[in-house]
């Protein structure tokens, strides 16, 4: 029961952190994450403070700061590279406005 609890508590503190994480640790701000994006400030705000996002936008947050968004699945019997997902174009009609 204790460990199911701390388990929980670890996924919860997760959840709340966020993705602003990494910009912090990038030290960065979210004005010039926005500049990077196209997005108001606030759009940058409001994703950080989300619980779910599109890889689309995950993918522009993470690249103007400097990174590559890579994923994987992993299974018992081994891992998957998802790799081609992030590299698909996203057209200007796709984007979500922020």
């Amino acid at each position: 029961e204790r460990v199911k609890r701390e388990a929980l508590a670890e996924y919860a503190e997760m959840e709340r952190i966020g993705v602003g994480v990494i910009r912090v640790a990038r030290q960065q701000t979210q004005v010039a994450v926005a500049e990077q994006m196209h997005v108001p400030q606030s759009a940058v705000s409001r994703l950080e403070n989300q619980n779910d996002c599109l890889l689309s936008t995950l993918r522009k947050y993470v690249g103007a700061l400097g990174g590559t968004l890579e994923m994987r699945a992993v299974f018992p019997d081994g891992a998957v590279e998802l790799d081609g997902l992030m590299r698909m174009p996203v057209a200007a009609e796709e984007q979500p406005s922020l």
